[in-house]
């Protein structure tokens, strides 16, 4: 499974500063606390994690109810931070290559074209946020759920 180099890069982010927290050592984490924390959907966080597992990134095991799950960190500090530097370097690469391109076309229509993208991904953006807004509150509900259901067990 391929996620956006962005993505792949702010879930490794993640993962290595909550393994350092826990000093390397498993940790438990609800689901809700990473998508918080990642700023991602729901359904991009369940990929994210699968995808990171099958790479050898981390290891995930059952937590104590669904919403949650046990984690391992596998990758050394520095491994992470070299991968973070070349995935930079990627994307630097890749920014001027697209603007040798748009130098080399031609400016009339072009221009024309870009302010319909542009227009087009402000309103997708804008959905996106609306979307992300209502799983979160979801993911909160989700979250008071479970403590709820903690809470009654005890009993």
């Amino acid at each position: 499974m391929r996620l956006k180099e962005k993505t792949h890069r702010k879930f490794v982010e993640f993962f290595e500063k909550i393994s350092k927290m826990y000093q390397g050592k498993d940790f438990e984490l609800a689901y809700s606390d990473i998508q918080r924390e990642t700023g991602t959907a729901s359904v991009t966080l369940k990929r994210a994690i699968q995808a990171l597992a099958e790479v050898g990134v981390i290891e995930v095991h059952a937590g104590r109810n669904s919403r949650y799950a046990r984690f391992r960190y596998l990758l050394p500090v520095q491994e992470s931070e070299e991968k973070a530097l070349e995935i930079e370097l990627n994307e630097t690469r890749n920014l001027d290559d697209l603007r040798e391109e748009e130098n080399s076309q031609p400016t009339g229509i072009l221009g024309a074209i870009n302010e319909d993208v542009l227009e087009l991904t402000q309103l997708v953006d804008h959905l996106r946020r609306r979307v992300r807004n209502q799983e979160m509150a979801i993911a909160l509900l989700q979250d008071r759920l479970a403590e709820i259901e903690d809470k009654m067990r005890k009993r």
